[in-house]
């Protein structure tokens, strides 16, 4: 069978509905109404394998800046890693891998991805190494202040988180940056819901809660005070972080154990997980 690699299949109509046809089969997903919104930014490079017009196989390239210690690094995070039933086995994940590399190998300060349970076998044979996460959870005193749901339907809404979201997130020791396109890929979409403006406390949060927990994806904003005085909005008494904290004094940490959501870094580069106790950031996942 000859198959055709398209190289950025975002690029073409049809081959970003094939695209999106083999995300929503595989995950569920689509990009199409990121797409469309406008808030897609080219960041995110499907590497697509095709028979005639169907899409058969697939790896994203993420292009991504993380700042760590006050440096900002050149990440890749490959995702969206797929291959229709009938194909699987045959190698194509390998042959897109080699292509990847062939174009960004050395461009890159680390290169990583997040892996299910079903392929923890597979990725050391591509040269990739698990990494460890923590987890980072510490009691709260809940006090209920005015928090507004942002629309995030509604353009002067998505406008106010933007203008937050420039601010940057001070409370994180490991964050993305320049990153808004991915952002909004979640906040637009999965978390929709989850976007509020706290004027008391002048910042802007993603979080989501579950029974007596909050867990705060990301704050922006809110500099003059701690990330649990803002979570305690919430009314929920313990807070969950859905990053590193800059500031983990009182936080319980725990090794992560989700093996549907594995972390393997690429060898050969940056490993910043190797003797640290990090989390990435959760809604930064691709």
């Amino acid at each position: 069978m000859n198959f055709k690699l398209i190289k950025n299949s975002m690029k073409n109509d049809a081959t970003r509905a094939a695209y999106n046809a083999l995300a929503s089969e595989t995950f569920g997903l689509s990009f199409e109404d990121w797409y469309q919104s406008g808030h897609f930014d080219g960041s995110h490079i499907p590497y697509t394998l095709f028979d005639g017009y169907v899409a058969v196989a697939n790896i994203s390239v993420n292009l991504m800046d993380v700042e760590y210690c006050g440096k900002v690094k050149k990440y890749i995070q490959l995702g969206t890693v797929m291959t229709r039933p009938e194909w699987r086995g045959k190698g194509l994940q390998k042959q897109i891998f080699n292509e990847i590399m062939a174009d960004f190998s050395g461009k890159s300060d680390c290169m990583f991805l997040f892996a299910n349970k079903n392929v923890l076998d597979f990725y050391p044979k591509l040269g990739f190494e698990k990494a460890v996460e923590y987890s980072f959870e510490k009691a709260i005193t809940p006090k209920p202040a005015n928090v507004k749901k942002l629309d995030m339907a509604k353009a002067e809404d998505v406008a106010l988180f933007k203008s937050y979201y420039e601010k940057g997130n001070s409370f994180s020791a490991f964050e993305v940056k320049n990153g808004f396109a991915l952002e909004m890929f979640y906040c637009g979409g999965p978390y929709s819901e989850n976007v509020f403006y706290i004027d008391e406390y002048n910042a802007v949060v993603v979080a989501e809660t579950d029974e007596n927990t909050v867990t705060c994806l990301d704050i922006f904003g809110g500099g003059n005070y701690t990330a649990e005085e803002i979570m305690s909005v919430f009314g929920c008494k313990k807070l969950a972080m859905g990053f590193t904290p800059k500031d983990t004094q009182g936080f319980e940490t725990a090794i992560i154990n989700d093996e549907d959501t594995t972390l393997f870094v690429l060898k050969g580069g940056e490993n910043i997980f190797a003797g640290n106790k990090l989390l990435f950031p959760m809604i930064s996942h691709t």
